[in-house]
């Protein structure tokens, strides 16, 4: 709906970006869109936005310091941070937001951004807080929801809609307007409409036309929405050569908006044909828009979805190259090319661009080379620390095979470690990095607005080990999308048809000093976990002890209401620890466990400040074992750590969750959609997950990509 903002942040909702030339091509495009910059000279705007009092914008508590060169001119610093918005850093931008705010508080163009950057990573007050000033109006309190909120009169009258730059008040309209998917209320959509149809009036762009019109359309106005839709339709020639891919969009659905879809598919079509450079996350962008206009009851035709095709993913799962102690062969080499062969053939059936391997020797380094050779986009996720994975993954089939490795993590567009500890013979980590893998792909597909496929080359005769490609193939839900080739098939050592024992492919014993494959005990299982404290509890006095007791007796009656079965639930003064078996249980705990701390915190005036949850979730392997002091089960290891580390940089009255929580709840929810959908059930999506970016944790504990959790 805001093709200018959704190209620049269109991934934001997937994984972090590190590649260097999308952070030079987002740098690019912002330089384009400031070369012709204005000050406002609006004295009481920038008065106002000194009057902002930091301390009410955001919580600094466990925030890590970080030193930025701020002798940029105020230009160039917004343009870093627009730039850490598009490429997913978000506490980056936010910490540079924030500190350029301090030095530049009258700049506007800096605290829109900051306040952007505030929405994002879910501090939606704060962020209409700091328009206010901008804006030079004054919120008043609506008593229905006991929120301040400016007017859309009062905004009507600020003189910033008259001297204001045109992109930074649509900027601001895309602020209410994400406010507005956030909060719900009416008011955010109408300021959102008359700040877009403002900036419209003076720059005459075709994004910031339709978005005013389908704002006007939102609202009930569907007379205004059809005159700015015909206003966007006269800016550019149908099929001119001026026109690129957005602006062809653009014109697409203002004759989608006036009931003209056979003239909407035809610029559909013409956009897709269009010679300036695109990528799937234009095509992306635009699809997406129609089916939020479909989902707000607007009427899309099948034909313009049918032309906007999204690319497929396929997560991928394979059987290396025989082992040299294997009693039986399911991989020889003679037959490499031949599997590769097959792997692309089944690739360009598919129009496969996007996948998801690990990269052991044989199937995975095939698969790699064979997208890659389609030029494809390959994300690499391997199981635990690195020179563990070559000892027990390539290094056996010889050096050409690593050398092979090494280029496959070369060429990649990502590499990442679904855990990066040792392992210690634990064949458990593969099947959690095959979770992660295939949540990562679900997520994926979620904002291509496909489901992944599942590509596995497997024998057929074999058992099914954990983590292996009989139990990836076991563990995948949805048939349809699943597409085999059989080892079997290609060749088969002994002729015969019986079942394979699979303790005769089961390495064994070596002779090197560093043995791979023995198992220490204890045993790891794969977990999911909460940590929160209550933030609040430290600034109590003796006097305040009796209600705080009150609120915790009122916490625990609410508590036992949720039901959730947990493997264990700890608690340490005002700190909770839960665990259990699956992501969807801890989401479902922690969510509620928000809910209930955020009402019954505002029941309690006497304590000097609410009572709020910072809450943090994380899924990993990890060891289990009694404790030999409380005599119970207790869990151990770096991933009960590393979910503790996130709890204190978490946002007050927030629940986030790291990327290996997240991937694992999607594939569970996608398992459980498959579900439904084959017993002809209507699935409802409970989780709403939003990505805020890479985060220091606390105590020095490494960076992580952590995600917003909401309920849908």
């Amino acid at each position: 709906m805001d093709k200018e903002n959704d190209e620049k942040v269109a991934e934001e909702g997937t994984e972090a970006k590190t590649v260097s030339d999308k952070t030079e091509e987002t740098t690019a495009k912002t330089k384009n869109n400031t070369t012709t910059r204005s000050t406002v000279g609006n004295q009481d705007i920038n008065q106002n936005l000194k009057n902002v009092k930091l301390e009410d914008l955001e919580d600094d508590e466990g925030e890590e310091s970080l030193q930025q060169d701020l002798s940029k001119s105020s230009d160039e610093i917004e343009e870093e941070i627009t730039s850490l918005i598009a490429t997913g850093h978000m506490f980056k931008a936010h910490m540079i937001a924030k500190k350029a705010f301090q030095k530049h508080p009258e700049n506007v163009n800096i605290a829109q951004a900051y306040s952007l950057v505030l929405l994002k990573t879910g501090a939606l007050e704060e962020s209409r807080k700091l328009l206010y000033p901008i804006l030079n109006v004054s919120p008043v309190l609506e008593e229905a929801t006991g929120e301040e909120m400016i007017t859309v009169e009062s905004l009507l009258a600020s003189p910033f809609l008259r001297t204001g730059r045109p992109d930074v008040i649509a900027n601001i309209g895309h602020i209410f307007k994400e406010s507005w998917k956030y909060s719900h209320h009416c008011r955010d959509l109408e300021l959102a409409k008359e700040l877009y149809l403002s900036s419209f009036k003076r720059d005459q762009k075709t994004s910031t036309g339709m978005n005013a019109a389908w704002l006007a359309w939102l609202t009930g106005d569907d007379e205004q929405a059809k005159q700015l839709a015909a206003a966007v339709l006269k800016l550019l020639p149908p099929y001119g050569l001026e026109a690129n891919f957005s602006e062809l969009i653009d014109l697409a659905e203002a004759q989608l908006l006036l009931g003209r879809e056979e003239e909407a598919c035809k610029l559909y079509e013409e956009a897709m044909k269009s010679k300036d450079k695109i990528n799937y996350i234009l095509i992306v962008a635009a699809r997406q828009q129609l089916y939020f206009l479909r989902e707000a009851g607007f009427k899309v035709p099948n034909a313009a979805l049918d032309i906007l095709v999204p690319p497929t993913i396929v997560v991928f799962t394979g059987h290396s190259i025989d082992h040299p102690s294997f009693q039986v062969s399911l991989f020889p080499p003679d037959i490499e090319e031949d599997v590769k062969r097959i792997i692309k053939e089944k690739l360009e059936s598919i129009n496969a661009k996007i996948g998801y391997s690990s990269a052991s020797c044989g199937a995975d380094i095939l698969f790699i080379e064979a997208l890659q050779e389609l030029g494809g986009e390959v994300n690499i996720v391997l199981p635990f620390a690195i020179q563990d994975f070559i000892e027990n993954n390539v290094r056996h089939a010889g050096p050409r095979w690593e050398k092979r490795f090494e280029k496959a993590l070369a060429n990649a567009h990502s590499v990442s470690f679904s855990c990066e500890d040792r392992y210690l013979g634990h064949d458990m980590l593969y099947r959690f990095s095959n979770h992660v893998m295939h949540g990562s792909a679900v997520m994926r597909g979620k904002f291509l607005t496909t489901d992944p496929h599942l590509m596995a080359v497997w024998h057929s005769r074999t058992d099914s080990l954990p983590g292996g490609p009989a139990d990836f193939i076991d563990r995948w839900s949805n048939i349809s999308t699943l597409h085999l080739i059989d080892l079997d098939e290609l060749y088969n050592e002994n002729g015969t048809t019986d079942q394979i024992d699979t303790n005769l492919i089961k390495p064994q014993k070596t002779s090197l000093s560093f043995d791979p494959f023995v198992s220490k005990s204890p045993e790891r299982v794969i977990k999911s976990m909460m940590f929160s404290d209550l933030h609040g509890y430290s600034k109590l006095q003796d006097e305040h002890v009796p209600s705080f007791l009150d609120f915790l007796e009122k916490l625990n009656q609410a508590m036992e209401k949720i039901n959730t079965e947990l493997d264990s639930l700890n608690t340490w003064g005002d700190a909770i620890f839960a665990v259990a078996d699956t992501a969807t249980k801890i989401a479902d705990f922690g969510l509620r466990y928000c809910d209930i701390i955020e009402s019954l915190g505002k029941k309690y005036p006497e304590f000097p400040f609410p009572i709020r949850a910072r809450i943090s979730l994380h899924s990993g392997p990890v060891f289990v074992a009694q404790d030999p002091f409380i005599k119970k089960v207790n869990f151990y290891g770096g991933h009960i750590n590393r979910a503790a580390r996130l709890e204190p940089v978490t946002a007050v009255g927030q629940v986030y969750a790291t990327q290996q929580f997240v991937s694992l709840l999607h594939g569970e929810t996608s398992d459980e959609r498959n579900e439904y959908v084959q017993k002809g059930l209507k699935y409802y999506e409970r989780y709403s997950t939003e990505y805020v970016g890479v985060i220091a944790l606390a105590k020095s504990f490494g960076q992580q990509e952590v995600y917003h959790l909401r309920w849908k």
